[in-house]
């Protein structure tokens, strides 16, 4: 389905309405490209980074040992260390 719509403004910001019929809903979220002079709008998907393979092979361990920064402060202040 194509439809043509008009840019308007809206304080600072350039809006481009969604006309009826197209999918979606009143706070969605979505993605945009600019691509060869077209602006492509797609659904925002969330990626869960805990389930990505990089985040389950990553070994904090190791980064405690390697990181110097990383390693455990000592306290400073009237910290109640139990």
């Amino acid at each position: 389905m194509s439809k043509t719509v008009v840019m308007r403004k809206s304080g600072n910001s350039r809006i481009l309405t969604v006309p009826q019929g197209f999918e979606g809903s009143v706070g969605e979220k979505f993605d945009v490209e600019f691509k060869d002079g077209n602006i492509i709008y797609k659904p925002h998907k969330h990626v869960n980074i805990f389930a990505t393979k990089e985040w389950q092979e990553y070994d904090y361990q190791k980064d405690l040992i390697e990181d110097k920064e990383l390693s455990e402060l000592k306290p400073v202040g009237k910290e109640v260390l139990d």
